[in-house]
């Protein structure tokens, strides 16, 4: 047999051009090329929120799509990769399915390869389970449920679950063990009779249509994330509302939650945009991680409600092994009063983000439970509008994080009563944790016994203001300028002893006349957090009186310092009530007034609102309705004239990289280490082809 006689040179060439497109591909990404990656794989790390698939609540169907009609106990299936088994339907394969019709005592059950994705459009369904989940998933590596526009469906669970659900710990009207995402712009109503509305072993996310969710315990239980946009939630709940063990992240749409123990409850909780509305009956928000996460209401911690570690509910056997208490059964809490939720006047900033200060790594640590291995625990609000109410609370909080809690943006109103251990924003101060404003704005009335003052890293005046007694809810409360003009007024629901407020007019060295209804009394911000009032002997906030403590003494307030303004008013809340909430008119539910004339802003100055997200859903009957609240997310909404937070400008630190060239320096080391392995293997391979030429 011969050879070629240039062959040795053809190897050296061959492994030349192997040699270079090994390194070339080990920092493709560098040279322009595409890395393809499966954003939707449970495995994908990416830093993405929302993959292409979860926004797509339009998708069209294709000539693999199945479609399949419920008829009672059976229906008809035209396409592949489903069946009906003892009265429930499974889906057995990846693909597009669209259902439709009813499907009574039975489950919609997705078992396929843990590989694959599975499409289900709701187009009119309405399905009932005695004692299993309606929809049970089983298998798969995604499902992505899509409520067809212009369709009404829903799920509705028994108060028992059988044996089978119990020994798979099933815990609501849906049930997936794998990613689930909800989205399009139709409805879906949840009512579930047992434990949680939706209970989701990996992530969830809402990105699109109108759900409603009435659980005897959570809403919405999430063992790993929970990310929502663009939908409009209504939730009425026994304990948590939305509960994540992990993270929490709302980008934009509204959550009206009527009635619940906590509101929001994770390991951290971002809020970047969108209207939050929560009326709890102890926590809005609670970061629940940390060390102090030990339920200690007024200390930082969580918990589950009253009797929710009591054991499983009547008709269950199940094992209350779980480590977290929000599993155990829960009575219903009472049904909030009718009545519309409140809107809101005025324009929602939009907020940049990335504003929030740097910890040291010590302070992280210790707010982490001084372990650098355990992820910080905070809350962070850059954006949207976020309501909490809580009428009857006597050692609720506002927001409470068992470590940090980082205001960059947005618009806060918090409400509680102020003769009990309340504390409109409670951070974990004892366990090295922090409270830093660098923007939007804050009106805040609780309890002044268990008030906190603001972290000295604040780069936006933020104020703690304490009263020596508390006053009677319905007492307007407002800050003025020098000049007589209005910077923040709000009246808030329950009655108050202690007010934490910010706003980006709010300046260093400036003083400003702070007055609770008849009330008033000058403050002077020496620095960007400030604690003032009746605390720590502070004098008492009296007409025409001295203050001892403050610069400025005590002014009484001057006639027609008020004249032309309205009262910024939180909705009235009556608990006894079965009337609807009326909505209050555009300046109240604790929103500055319209100014008729002021010119202190500059509406050039002032950032545009985030698009609102409309929806035309409506609470059950006998709960409140998101009407009014809706109304905003149409984007229709006024100026707040001096209320309105500045933007904010964010440098970017990131380092520039080469253009198209890849330089020496950029290369990673691993490179140069296969580099020169390659080398030493082409030296023996010519070695080798010498040698044999040779012999």
């Amino acid at each position: 047999m011969s050879t070629h006689r240039n062959i040795d040179r053809i190897c050296i060439v061959v492994l030349v051009l192997t040699l270079l497109l090994t390194v070339a591909f080990m920092n493709g990404e560098k040279l322009g090329i595409r890395v393809i990656a499966d954003e939707d794989a449970e495995g994908y790390s990416g830093s993405t929120y929302f993959t292409a698939n979860d926004l797509d609540g339009d998708w069209a169907d294709n000539a693999y799509t199945t479609y399949i009609t419920l008829d009672g106990s059976g229906g008809k299936i035209d396409g592949n990769g489903a069946y009906f088994l003892n009265g429930d339907l499974v889906i057995s394969n990846g693909g597009w399915y669209v259902l439709s019709g009813t499907l009574e005592n039975g489950s919609i059950i997705v078992d396929a390869y843990d590989s694959s994705k599975i499409w289900i459009r709701l187009n009119g369904v309405t399905v009932s389970c005695s004692d299993d989940a309606c929809l049970q998933i089983d298998q798969a590596d995604k499902v992505f449920l899509t409520l067809a526009e212009g369709t009404e469906n829903s799920f509705t669970s028994g108060s028992s679950y059988s044996e089978d659900a119990l020994s798979d710990n099933t815990g609501g009207a849906i049930f997936s063990h794998d990613d689930l995402t909800v989205n399009g712009s139709g409805s879906l109503t949840i009512t579930a009779g047992y434990k949680h509305g939706i209970d989701v072993n990996d992530s969830l996310v809402i990105s699109g249509g109108n759900i409603t969710i009435d659980a005897p315990q959570d809403g919405i239980h999430v063992n790993d994330s929970f990310r929502f946009t663009g939908a409009s939630l209504i939730i009425d709940a026994g304990d948590d509302a939305v509960h994540s063990d992990d993270e929490l992240y709302v980008e934009s749409g509204t959550i009206l939650i009527n009635s619940c123990y906590e509101g929001l409850e994770a390991i951290t909780i971002d809020i970047a945009g969108g209207d939050i509305t929560i009326y709890p009956s102890d926590d809005g928000l609670n970061a629940n991680g940390g060390s102090s996460a030990m339920g200690f209401g007024g200390m930082g911690g969580g918990g589950a409600a009253p009797g929710a570690m009591g054991g499983p509910g009547e008709g269950s056997s199940e094992d209350l092994s779980s480590s977290d208490s929000s599993d155990a059964e829960v009575p219903a809490m009472p049904d909030s009063p009718d009545g519309e939720m409140p809107s809101m006047s005025g324009e929602t900033p939009s907020m940049p983000s990335g504003n929030m200060p740097q910890m040291s790594e010590e302070t992280a640590q210790a707010a982490d439970g001084s372990s650098s291995d355990q992820e910080e625990t905070y809350i962070r609000i850059s954006g949207g509008t976020l309501t909490i109410i809580n009428q009857t609370g006597r050692d609720a909080d506002g927001l409470d994080s068992n470590g940090s809690i980082y205001i960059d943006g947005g618009t806060i109103l918090i409400s509680l009563p102020g003769d009990g251990s309340n504390c409109a924003i409670d951070y974990g101060s004892e366990s090295g944790g922090e409270c830093i404003v660098t923007g939007g704005t804050i009106l805040a009335f609780g309890g002044s016994s268990m008030s906190e003052e603001f972290s000295s890293a604040c780069t936006q005046c933020a104020v703690l203001y304490n009263l020596s007694s508390t006053v009677q809810a319905g007492t307007r409360f407002c800050v003025l300028n020098t000049d007589g003009e209005e910077i923040l007024s709000c009246t808030p629901e329950c009655n108050y002893s202690s007010i934490a407020f910010s706003a980006p007019a709010l300046t260093v060295g400036e003083t400003y006349t702070v007055a609770c209804g008849e009330d008033s009394a000058e403050l002077t911000l020496e620095s960007t957090a400030v604690s003032a009032g009746s605390s720590g002997g502070m004098g008492e906030m009296q007409p025409g009186g001295s203050n001892n403590m403050q610069p400025g003494g005590m002014g009484e307030m001057q006639p027609g310092e008020m004249e032309g303004t309205e009262n910024g008013t939180f909705p009235a809340h009556d608990s006894e009530s079965d009337s609807e909430r009326p909505t209050p008119p555009d300046g109240e539910m604790g929103m500055p007034p319209q100014q008729n004339g002021g010119d202190r802003f500059d509406p050039a100055d002032q950032s545009e609102s985030e698009s609102g997200v409309s929806s035309d859903n409506s609470g059950r009957e006998g709960k409140r309705t998101g009407h009014g609240h809706q109304s905003q997310a149409d984007g229709n909404r006024e100026d707040m004239n001096g209320f309105m937070p500045e933007e904010f400008s964010v440098e970017n630190d990131s380092e520039s990289t080469s253009g198209g060239f890849v330089s020496l320096n950029e290369l990673d080391g691993n490179v140069w280490i296969m580099l020169g392995a390659s080398v030493l293997i082409l030296s023996a391979a010519i070695l080798f082809a010498i040698y044999y030429r040779k012999n």
